[in-house]
């Protein structure tokens, strides 16, 4: 996924299922996810991200 794309309070789809975007920061291509079943927040790679909801 390209990281121009993504925005906070999107949802999107990982390959651990769904979450929602919290930050995005661009210069270094991370994402910090809320996912659906967990209760701390992950960061992850923009690539890592398969689509937008």
């Amino acid at each position: 996924m390209d990281i121009s794309e993504i925005r906070p309070g999107m949802s999107c789809q990982t390959r651990e299922g769904l979450a929602y975007v919290l930050e995005v920061d661009r210069q270094n291509q991370l994402v910090l996810l809320q996912r659906e079943a967990e209760t701390i927040p992950v960061q992850v790679r923009s690539d890592e991200i398969l689509s937008l909801g």
